[in-house]
């Protein structure tokens, strides 16, 4: 029964660490995804960049939408992109505690001469 018990316990524990580092895992690879788009965006203008973006992230299953994604570019195709959004730690159901995340890449165009 004893090892029943703590079996349990480190099962929970396992799916409790899951889900409080879920999130933050989530914003790293969305940093790079981002990232790729601040690129992507040096060569394409920002309404392209915008809707490259935005499909990528919403395939990615992200729960970004267009007022939250704010992107600038500037003459020298300097691009920085800038995400907002809210995502929460929950166990079994019950939210835990609310984050509010913000992802920030930036990316220069870069000429290459031969």
């Amino acid at each position: 029964m004893k090892k029943l018990f703590l079996t349990a316990l480190v099962i929970a524990a396992v799916i409790a660490v899951g889900s409080a580092v879920r999130p933050y895992w989530d914003k790293y690879w969305m940093g790079k995804d981002i990232e790729a788009g601040a690129v992507y965006g040096t060569k394409n203008r920002v309404d392209r960049t915008r809707d490259f973006l935005l499909k990528k992230l919403q395939e990615q299953g992200y729960p970004i939408e267009e007022q939250n994604l704010f992107i600038e570019k500037d003459d020298k195709n300097t691009v920085t992109v800038t995400v907002h959004y809210s995502d929460k730690i929950s166990i079994f159901g019950k939210e835990l505690k609310k984050l509010d995340f913000t992802v920030t890449a930036t990316a220069r165009e870069v000429k290459a001469y031969f």
